[in-house]
């Protein structure tokens, strides 16, 4: 089942849009700071580095990439979806609890270690010691003043590449902390 609310705003903008319903609903509307409208966030993104530069910056990184990482040889994910079955699994407290220390220890968040697992199980399933896959922004980072409280979709899914080529875990998720940092500066690359 697809989430309809992704269409229209990201989770960055749940909590002021239900602290406004709030206001209003209390009779103190009044007191609500000046609404933000999207257009002028769209506009600082657009200000910011040029699409021949984002381009410059992901031919550098991918340019050697002659073939996708495809898991398990799939090369065929079109279709109408029948037969797709979705899982869900929460992680157990004592198994969050651990990991966590892990990237606090290494002095890395803990998107830097599940990054490198995910990347982890691309490399096993496709043979490939060097993996490319999605990874998504908030999309707010560089996005300016007033985009904290602006509502409107700011999401994006980039390309990031991993080279898990006999790297100790420790040298990967350093890499790979060092690799999320760079595609932020790119987050609103088409």
């Amino acid at each position: 089942q697809v989430t309809s609310h992704h269409l229209i705003e990201d989770a960055a903008s749940a909590d002021p849009f239900f602290m406004e319903i709030d206001a209003i609903l209390a009779g103190r509307e009044d007191e609500l700071p000046v609404a933000e409208p999207f257009r002028n966030v769209v506009a600082q993104a657009r200000l910011g580095i040029s699409a021949a530069e984002h381009e410059r910056y992901f031919r550098e990184q991918l340019g050697d990439v002659d073939e996708p990482s495809l898991p398990f040889g799939l090369t065929e994910v079109r279709g109408d979806g029948e037969g797709v079955v979705e899982l869900y699994r929460k992680l157990p407290q004592a198994l969050n609890d651990r990991l966590r220390g892990q990237a606090q220890r290494l002095g890395v968040s803990l998107a830097s270690l599940c990054h490198v697992a995910w990347g982890q199980v691309v490399a096993r399933t496709s043979g490939r010691e060097t993996v490319v896959f999605g990874t998504v922004l908030l999309g707010r980072m560089l996005a300016g003043a007033g985009a904290d409280r602006a509502m409107g979709l700011f999401i994006n899914t980039l390309p990031l590449r991993l080279d898990l080529d006999g790297k100790s875990v420790t040298a990967g998720v350093r890499d790979a902390h060092l690799r999320l940092a760079e595609p932020l500066q790119h987050e609103h690359a088409s």
